[in-house]
């Protein structure tokens, strides 16, 4: 019989199903108004595949190339001992970057259009924040604009949870001398924020002596890959120290997050100036 969703949890088989291009990412269509949320879903390469998906993948790299990780770092730590949101920080350094000229404008916008970015629906004015975004970030194509909206929305609210994960876990006694990098890349294995993906069979496929029906559903529970035993040696163990493979919360394969230094870095800024906001309380 044929499966009609299906949950996969080991690491190695994972990582198969994201270097495979007959799973794809559930694809969100076009044709939605201009400025909206749902513009903006059906213009960004997050939701696209094949040509589509390369062309505005090369928008939020171009992007990205211009945000120095170890500027962002600085300027997120700086922006908090400042005393600006930790959720926040992130965004402004980022929008520094970028050449932003309201950033007031931005942080007000852009937890609003994130809230609805990765399912659809979005808080009451999401709308309204992405067209503010489209303002901002234009004038432009539209899909170059929606793109470079893409960038912020997807640092948003991810880069906040790793914040909130990384925190208590950087003051554990088992953190004690170890790089923030290393503390970070141990939260993302450990207790990653975003802890599943999805992709779509897009055509029958034999998969680790499995059939999967063309359209099934598979849902790759990062959580459980990212503690299998078969690859990291007690898994359940928080271990900033450890030498195994690395975790798959970035994604790998076809389609590696883009923005993952990036996102390390800012999650750093603001958990160094945190912590030092702690010690001197």
């Amino acid at each position: 019989m044929a499966d009609t969703d299906l949950v996969i949890t080991r690491h190695s088989e994972v990582g198969a199903v994201l270097a495979d291009e007959r799973f794809v990412v559930p694809v969100v269509g076009g044709g939605a108004p201009p400025g909206s949320l749902a513009w903006l879903r059906g213009a960004v390469c997050r939701f696209s595949e094949g040509a589509e998906h390369e062309r505005r993948l090369g928008v939020v790299t171009k992007a990205l190339e211009e945000a120095d990780p170890a500027v962002l770092r600085r300027r997120a730590r700086e922006r908090v001992l400042a005393g600006e949101e930790p959720d926040l920080a992130p965004i402004a350094a980022l929008g520094e970057a970028l050449r932003v000229t309201d950033l007031d404008a931005l942080l007000g916008a852009v937890p609003l259009a994130a809230s609805g970015y990765l399912t659809g629906t979005g808080r009451d004015g999401a709308d309204a924040a992405v067209a503010t975004l489209a303002r901002l970030l234009g004038p432009g194509p539209d899909e170059e604009v929606a793109n470079r909206i893409a960038v912020f929305t997807q640092a948003c609210d991810a880069t906040a949870a790793l914040v909130r994960a990384v925190l208590p876990l950087s003051r554990r006694p088992e953190a004690r001398g170890c790089p923030i990098e290393s503390v970070i890349a141990e939260t993302l294995r450990y207790d990653p924020p975003i802890p599943a993906m999805r992709r779509v069979a897009r055509e029958e496929v034999a998969f680790q002596g499995r059939r999967i029906a063309a359209g099934t559903t598979v849902t790759l529970d990062l959580r459980a890959a990212n503690r299998d035993p078969a690859v990291f040696a007690e898994p359940d163990r928080f271990d900033p120290a450890r030498r195994e493979p690395p975790h798959l919360t970035f994604g790998t394969g076809r389609r590696p997050c883009p923005g993952a230094d990036q996102a390390v870095q800012l999650a750093a800024g603001v958990v160094e100036a945190l912590n030092e906001l702690e010690t001197v309380r």
